[in-house]
């Protein structure tokens, strides 16, 4: 009996676990070439190929605008300088300059919002502008200019105004125009 049991617990003949061996290995093999090929395209697909490189850009410029757009929306919104009118802001620049006070008046200017300019989003030209007639001892002639300005009614929307000094026979010599700062909502000095 003892040989009996030896006999049916004997395991399957070495051909047939050979076989089934030999499956298996091609099973997982076969699975194996499966996986790397699916991970390198995925690795491909998403770091390498054409498309991937173009969304990583894309994703890139659009960081670089909301950048921009949080730096400049920032810098406008802290420019407090200046009047709920546009009279109201000639007014202090002109009492600015009465004190001999360039920095103060050039706070009534607008940013520059040229992206070109190497003075974007500052007041380096007309601080400067200022300054020098200042040194030239020409403060008095722009005190005069801008408080013998008078508002154009032709000119003037919600966002815009325009201020001018005419000569003798009516027609403008001189013209200030200002603009509403949309993020602080004062008036500033565009150009003079």
């Amino acid at each position: 009996m003892e040989e009996q049991n030896f006999v049916e617990n004997k395991p399957l003949n070495d051909g047939q676990n050979l076989a089934k061996k030999a499956y298996w290995k091609f099973v997982i093999a076969f699975l194996a070439i499966i996986l790397v090929a699916a991970g390198g395209y995925f690795v491909w697909n998403k770091y390498f190929s054409p498309q991937a490189k173009l969304a990583r850009q894309t994703q890139e410029n659009y960081q670089k605008y909301l950048d921009w757009q949080k730096n400049y929306e920032d810098a406008m919104t802290n420019d407090t300088y200046g009047g709920k009118t546009p009279e109201e802001t000639l007014n202090m620049f002109v009492d600015a300059l009465k004190k001999d006070d360039v920095e103060l008046a050039s706070k009534y200017f607008a940013l520059e919002t040229n992206e070109k300019n190497s003075n974007y989003l500052t007041r380096k030209e007309a601080e400067d502008g200022l300054q020098k007639a200042k040194e030239n001892i020409k403060l008095q002639d722009i005190i005069n200019v801008a408080s013998k300005a008078k508002s154009d009614p032709n000119q003037r929307s919600e966002y815009s105004a325009w201020f001018t000094v005419d000569n003798k026979e009516g027609i403008a010599e001189y013209t200030i125009i200002l603009g509403l700062n949309k993020y602080s909502n004062v008036w500033k000095i565009e150009s003079m």
